[in-house]
């Protein structure tokens, strides 16, 4: 499996969202309503990430553990080099649970970062953030 992070978004009464998302091990969905603030407040926070090596940017819709799902989105540094990641955690309707990390490169957020504001400003769309490969080191 390829790594990524994909959000669909459509702007409704009430708006939504479907976010898959993949590493080389796991995998994992969900659908939630969503306020559409809240996606542009991301795309905000994410612009410009990261301002240094301990910035975080957090997402989050519904509850862990809440039998509609729930996504949470914590964008992050992993070293001190400012290699970046995002740790995934989704649920669906069923509370099935997928926890994972996905990482990624700047080049790759931007794309996505301008995908989502094209999908909120035509109010609808999908967005695809690619993940590397999991670094690797030889110790």
């Amino acid at each position: 499996m390829q790594p990524r992070l994909e959000i669909e978004f459509l702007r409704s009464d009430p708006s939504k969202i479907w976010v898959k998302a993949c590493n080389e091990g796991f995998a994992g969905e969900t659908e939630q309503y969503i306020n559409d603030k809240l996606l542009q407040d991301l795309t905000e926070q994410l612009s410009g990430f990261p301002k240094s090596n301990l910035d975080e940017v957090v997402f989050e819709v519904g509850e862990n553990g809440s039998p509609c799902g729930h996504c949470i989105l914590k964008f992050f540094c992993f070293d001190s080099v400012g290699h970046t990641a995002v740790l995934v955690s989704v649920s669906n309707d069923n509370s099935c649970v997928a926890k994972f990390t996905l990482h990624f490169e700047a080049l790759f957020l931007d794309i996505f970062i301008s995908s989502l504001k094209s999908a909120i400003e035509i109010g609808k769309g999908k967005s695809e953030l690619k993940g590397i490969n999991a670094y690797t080191q030889n110790v």
